[in-house]
C-alpha cells in the first residue's frame, strides 16, 4: 500500500512528501529516472502536469494514522528538521536511520550525500573547552553554534536537522535561512507525552531542568494545535509537516532524497494516488 502526503504552501508551488512500503528504497531509482524525463510544454522547472487534486490547496496536515509506514521521500534540496521536546527521541531517530554514533563534534556526511546535524555534536565540540564550567551557564553557546552548523549545511545537498521546534525566533530564523538558500523546509514532528519526554530524558542520562521541560511542553503543546492549520503555522514557507507518536516513528525506516519528487509521482507514470 502507499499512500501521498501533499501539503501546499502557496499557489505557485506544490510539493509531495511519499509514503512507502518498501523495507529499502529501491523505487528511488526509478524515481529519479522518471523525473529526468522531458517535460510536458509548458510545465514549469521541476514539476510535470499536475492534477487536479495536487493543485487545490490542503485544507488540514494530514497524519499517518493507517498506512504502514516504511519511509519517506523528499527533494535534495531540503533542509528536513526532526523536531520534539527533549527526550522526544529526535537523536534517537537520526542514529538509528543515519548510522551516526552520537559522539561525533562534526556535522556528519553520509555516504547519500546528507548532512546530519544533532545539537549534541556542538556540545560536545565545546565540551573541552569548557566543560569545568556548568553546562546552564554555556548551554546558550551550544545553541548558537547549532544555529551556525544549520546555516553552514544548506549549501546545495540535503540536510536533516536535531530541533526541538519551541522557539519561535529560530523558526523564523531558519524559515529566511531556507528562502535565501532556495531550499525547501520540511518538518518531521515526534510528538511526546511530558511524561514520556522524561523516561526519554531518563533514559539517555541527561535531563533539562523542571522549569525548562515545563516551558518546552507549553510551548509544544501550542504548536502542536497550530500545526493543525497547516505546515506554515510551524515556520512561514515551510512546504510540509508530518506528526508521529513515539510508538509511530519507530516504524520509519529510511528517509531519502531525489530530485523532482513531483515529476516522479505525476499520473501515467505508474505511480498509485493518494487515496
Amino acid at each position: 500500500m502507499r499512500a501521498v502526503l501533499f501539503v501546499p504552501s502557496a499557489m505557485e508551488a506544490l510539493y509531495a512528501l511519499r509514503f512507502s512500503d518498501s523495507p529499502m528504497p529501491g523505487s528511488v531509482m526509478a524515481s529519479m529516472t522518471r523525473a529526468a524525463e522531458p517535460r510536458p510544454a509548458g510545465a514549469r522547472a521541476g514539476f510535470g502536469e499536475l492534477p487536479k487534486m495536487f493543485r487545490e490547496p490542503a485544507r488540514h496536515v494530514p497524519t499517518v494514522n493507517e498506512a504502514t509506514v516504511r519511509g519517506m521521500v523528499y527533494p535534495r534540496r531540503s533542509l528536513v528538521l526532526v523536531t520534539g521536546v527533549p527526550g522526544a527521541g529526535k537523536s534517537t531517530l537520526l542514529r538509528r536511520l543515519f548510522g551516526i554514533r552520537g559522539n561525533e563534534e562534526r556535522t556528519v556526511l553520509t555516504a547519500d550525500g546528507v548532512r546530519v546535524i544533532d545539537s549534541l555534536q556542538s556540545r560536545h565540540q565545546l565540551g573541552p573547552l569548557l566543560g569545568r564550567v556548568p553546562y546552564p551557564l554555556w548551554r546558550w553557546v551550544v545553541h548558537v553554534l547549532h544555529l551556525a552548523r544549520m546555516a553552514a549545511a544548506l549549501r546545495g545537498g540535503p540536510v536533516v536537522a536535531h530541533e526541538c521546534g519551541t522557539r519561535g525566533p529560530v523558526r523564523v530564523l531558519l524559515a529566511l535561512l531556507c528562502r535565501l538558500r532556495r531550499y525547501e523546509m520540511h518538518v518531521l514532528m515526534i510528538d511526546a507525552t511530558p511524561q514520556e519526554a522524561r523516561k526519554g530524558q531518563n533514559a539517555r542520562g541527561r535531563r533539562v531542568t523542571e522549569r525548562s521541560h515545563k516551558t518546552h511542553s507549553r510551548r509544544w503543546r501550542r504548536l502542536r494545535a497550530a500545526a493543525r492549520r497547516g505546515p506554515a503555522a510551524f515556520a512561514p514557507g515551510a512546504r510540509s509537516l508530518l506528526a508521529f507518536d513515539r510508538h509511530r516513528v519507530r516504524e520509519l525506516a529510511w528517509i531519502c532524497f531525489v530530485p523532482g519528487v513531483m515529476e516522479a509521482l505525476s499520473p501515467g507514470k505508474g505511480e498509485e494516488r493518494a487515496g
